[in-house]
């Protein structure tokens, strides 16, 4: 029972990963798209689920929302750059007045399907706003 307890918490752990972190410059009073997520299959360049988003970190001075959306991948994405996928993009709107510093971390859940095996992928990334 301990090898299987230890065997699951060593996965859940793998599978939980710091992406990145994001930094933007975004105007004061107006609500602000600051990243996006989608999943697709790099070979075939075909979109997979959307991701499951949610707010693991909530900012201090302001709000997070998502709204699902259909965008054109980026050059980053190699041979796929350009192919239209269905993704979520995540809206930061600052409370009324505020200009400086803020930060929350977003953590998105996607499923994964390598070699014939399926997993969950947990990601957070971290996203440092400048409000001006």
């Amino acid at each position: 029972m301990r090898i299987l307890l230890s065997f699951l918490v060593l996965l859940f752990v793998s599978s939980l990963a710091h992406a990145e972190t994001v930094r933007r410059t975004v105007p004061a009073n107006k609500t602000s798209g600051v990243g996006s997520h989608a999943t697709y299959n790099r070979s075939q360049c075909v979109a997979l689920a959307i991701p499951k988003m949610k707010v693991s970190k909530e900012p201090k001075n302001g709000t997070v929302s998502f709204k699902q959306v259909s965008f054109k991948l980026s050059k980053d994405a190699g041979r796929c750059a350009g192919r239209r996928v269905n993704g979520v993009a995540v809206y930061y709107k600052p409370n009324r007045g505020f200009r400086g510093k803020d930060d929350f971390k977003v953590r998105f859940t996607m499923d994964m399907y390598t070699a014939g095996s399926a997993k969950i992928r947990n990601v957070v990334d971290r996203y440092i706003i400048e409000v001006k």
